[in-house]
């Protein structure tokens, strides 16, 4: 029994010194400078050479060069399309050319006395015949002709006509009514400082629509004609 202690003991201790062994040679090649052939200098590796990434403003500012209107399908910017200023121009710049508003400005689209695209008599004169949906299985609801006389809080400016079947050629229902216009008589508070800060009409008109400097495109009926 005693033999088998004493073996057991003899195999701990040479486990023990080949370990130690180990582990100081490790230390000592760790600490050791590499030694290079005579001659020969170590180099570093060369670093790679990096392009730092052109910055693309995030406005749309068509005469800023770097606008994100100027990218490419892959998202890199092309440029405007001058060679001389930013190199070719990108295919959104190419596509949207012929819609952008000073195109439109100079296109056969009839305008208003602001010199704005008349969208509505564009669409009385045949010009152009919106699409009512971008599904092709929707079905298109018929016009309504009905116009809504708004008596105006003042005095000294002509009611408001508002003339459903325009309107309708455009929009569904259920784009104004019930969110935008409570479809009754006398519950809509409208004013116009309300209007401006894009509230019932100007939720539209003084952006998409006509602005509201044009007054009496609104103001048609004259007061003494709402008395009658």
């Amino acid at each position: 029994m005693k033999s088998l202690y004493s073996i057991k003991f003899i195999f701990r201790i040479i486990s023990l010194i080949i370990f130690t062994t180990f582990v100081y040679a490790g230390i000592i090649s760790a600490a050791e400078p590499v030694k290079t052939p005579a001659g020969t200098q170590k180099t570093a590796p060369a670093a790679k050479e990096t392009q730092p990434k052109e910055k693309v403003s995030p406005l749309l500012d068509p005469n800023d060069p770097k606008s994100i209107l100027y990218l490419d399908t892959k998202g890199k910017l092309a440029g405007t399309g001058d060679p001389a200023k930013s190199g070719p121009a990108s295919e959104a710049a190419k596509a949207g050319a012929g819609w952008h508003p000073a195109a439109l400005a100079g296109a056969v689209l009839p305008k208003d006395r602001y010199g704005l695209v008349d969208w509505a008599k564009a669409v009385k004169d045949k010009v152009i015949s919106p699409r009512p949906s971008l599904d092709p299985k929707e079905e298109e609801m018929p016009a309504m002709d009905m116009n809504v006389v708004i008596e105006a809080k003042s005095d000294f400016v002509n009611d408001v006509v508002y003339p459903h079947y325009m309107h309708t050629w455009w929009l569904k229902c259920e784009v104004c009514h019930p969110a935008i216009f409570v479809p009754a008589k006398g519950q809509n508070n409208m004013t116009m400082s309300a209007i401006v800060e894009g509230k019932f009409c100007g939720r539209c008109h003084g952006k998409v629509a006509f602005p509201l400097a044009d007054c009496n495109r609104c103001h048609t009926q004259p007061k003494k004609a709402a008395k009658k």
